[in-house]
């Protein structure tokens, strides 16, 4: 049966340091460079608001560039309520989506590459699967990683963010009739929602749980379960 690995993004395949909040600050830097709002600040307005913070909610009708829109309007509203002036945070808001774009933001770990070729020459499909903004597959491109992969199934293109089983059973229905694995850095996004889904799922980076089916400190690790 042919099989098909799943990978999440962020926090699996790549590290970053406060991705949002430190580019949303960034851009805010960018526009005012004598602002007195802090990092930290700004990562209390981020730890929340995104679509994955709360997926039971609806957001069939967030896609694409509606996605971007929501957020935006997220983003414009936390800089206003920490004091920014409308003007200064139209300015930055323009300087969020580039930023968080740039390659440099973004740290593939080290056995990455090396893991990815080996599953591809054994005849196992890798797909990302990734509750993330819709340009990841740019990217992903960016860094090197895109022809890894058969398909990049993102949350804010497909209207569901995991664990949701709808956006497992759309990562699914791509490749019928396989054996799917699930790789993640998340118990509740990566683990739980491959659980419902059907899949086996692999914890890293996150030493052990009980809940995922294997767990590996290094990508790398994961080779075992294909010999």
């Amino acid at each position: 049966m042919r099989k098909v690995v799943f990978w999440d993004f962020d926090g699996t395949l790549v590290h970053s340091e406060h991705l949002w909040s430190s580019n949303v600050y960034e851009a805010l830097q960018c526009a005012d460079q004598n602002t007195a709002i802090t990092l930290n600040e700004i990562k209390e307005c981020m730890s929340s608001g995104f679509t994955w913070h709360t997926p039971n909610e609806d957001y069939s009708k967030l896609t694409d560039e509606k996605w971007w829109k929501f957020m935006n309007e997220h983003i414009y509203k936390s800089y206003v309520r920490l004091g920014v002036e409308k003007e200064i945070a139209r300015h930055a808001l323009q300087k969020v989506r580039p930023l968080i774009k740039r390659k440099k933001n973004y740290h593939v770990y080290g056995d990455v590459q090396n893991t990815l070729a080996e599953l591809n020459a054994k005849g196992i499909i890798n797909a990302i699967l990734s509750n993330n903004y819709p340009d990841l597959k740019e990217v992903v491109e960016k860094l090197n990683l895109l022809h890894y992969f058969d398909s990049v199934i993102v949350s804010s293109l497909e209207g569901y963010d995991k664990p949701r089983k709808e956006l497992f059973e759309i990562a699914k229905s791509r490749y019928p009739n396989s054996k799917y694995y699930m790789i993640g850095d998340s118990i509740h996004a990566d683990i739980a929602g491959g659980h419902t889904a059907g899949m086996t799922t692999v914890l890293v980076h996150h030493g052990y749980s009980e809940e995922a089916d294997y767990c590996f400190e290094n990508v790398k690790e994961i080779l075992n379960i294909f010999q």
